[in-house]
C-alpha cells in the first residue's frame, strides 16, 4: 500500500496537542471547549479529553485541536484547520476552512457551500459533503464511505474500501484511486464507485488492490474523463 497521506493524523497529539500541554498554551485538559455565536478568537483552541464547540458566526484565528473530543462548527464561520483523533468533525453551511480537516476514528460532514482550503482526510469514517462543497486538496479515507453532492475535489479521492458516491454535478479534478488493503477481513470484498447526476471524474479510476472486485456505475450523465483501470463498468 502507498504510503498514506494520514501521517499528519498519526501525530496530532504529540505535535499539535502533547506539546502544547507541556507549555501551557491555550490547552485544556478533560474538558470541553464552547465557542459562542458571534465570537472572534485570536487563538486556536485546544483541549485533551473534551470536545470543541463554535457557534454561527464566529471568527478563530488559530488551528483547532482535540484528542478524545468532537469538533462542531456552526454556520457562517471562518476557521483555520479542525483535528481530532477519536470522534468526528462537522462543519456547518456556508463556512470557510483555511486549512485541512483530519480524524483518526470518526466521520467528516461539511454542510452545503463549505470551503476548505487543503485536505480532507479520516482513516476509519465516512465522509460526507453537502452541495455546493469546494475542496482545495484531495479527500481521503481508508474505512467508511465517500458521499459527494454538488461538490468539488480538486486533487484526488482515495480509499481502500469505503463505497463511493458522486451525484449533482460533482468534480474530482485529480483520480479515484482504490489503495491496496492489506487488513485479512477486506480480502475478495466488492466496492462500488457511482457517478451520476452529470458528475464526473477528469483524471483516472485506479485499481490498486487485486483482491478488491470494484464496479463503477455510470448514470445520468456521470462520466469518466480519464481511464478505468481493474474495474467493471456499468451504463445505467
Amino acid at each position: 500500500m502507498r504510503k498514506f497521506s494520514l501521517n499528519l493524523i498519526l501525530t496530532l497529539g504529540i505535535i499539535s496537542i502533547i506539546g502544547l500541554v507541556f507549555t501551557g498554551c491555550n490547552v485544556g485538559v478533560n474538558k470541553s471547549i464552547h465557542i459562542r455565536d458571534g465570537e472572534t478568537v485570536n487563538h486556536g483552541p485546544k483541549t485533551v479529553n473534551g470536545s470543541i464547540s463554535i457557534g454561527t458566526n464566529c471568527t478563530i484565528r488559530g488551528n483547532c485541536d482535540t484528542v478524545n473530543g468532537r469538533i462542531k462548527v456552526g454556520d457562517n464561520c471562518e476557521v483555520r484547520s479542525l483535528h481530532t483523533v477519536n470522534l468526528g468533525v462537522s462543519v456547518g453551511n456556508h463556512t470557510v476552512v483555511d486549512g485541512s480537516i483530519a480524524t483518526v476514528n470518526g466521520s467528516i460532514t461539511c454542510g452545503e457551500g463549505v470551503k476548505v482550503d487543503d485536505d480532507v482526510s479520516t482513516v476509519n469514517g465516512s465522509i460526507h459533503c453537502g452541495k455546493g462543497v469546494s475542496i482545495q486538496g484531495s479527500v481521503s479515507n481508508v474505512n467508511g464511505s465517500h458521499t459527494l453532492i454538488n461538490t468539488l475535489v480538486k486533487g484526488d479521492l482515495k480509499t481502500n474500501t469505503g463505497d463511493i458516491t458522486l451525484q449533482d454535478n460533482s468534480i474530482v479534478e485529480g483520480d479515484i484511486i482504490i489503495r491496496r488493503s492489506r487488513s485479512f477481513f477486506s480480502r475478495h470484498r466488492h466496492l462500488d464507485i457511482r457517478i451520476s447526476g452529470n458528475s464526473e471524474v477528469k483524471g483516472n479510476i485506479i485499481v490498486e488492490d487485486d483482491d478488491l472486485q470494484v464496479t463503477v456505475f455510470l448514470s445520468g450523465g456521470g462520466k469518466v474523463l480519464g481511464k478505468i483501470n481493474d474495474a467493471e463498468v456499468v451504463n445505467e
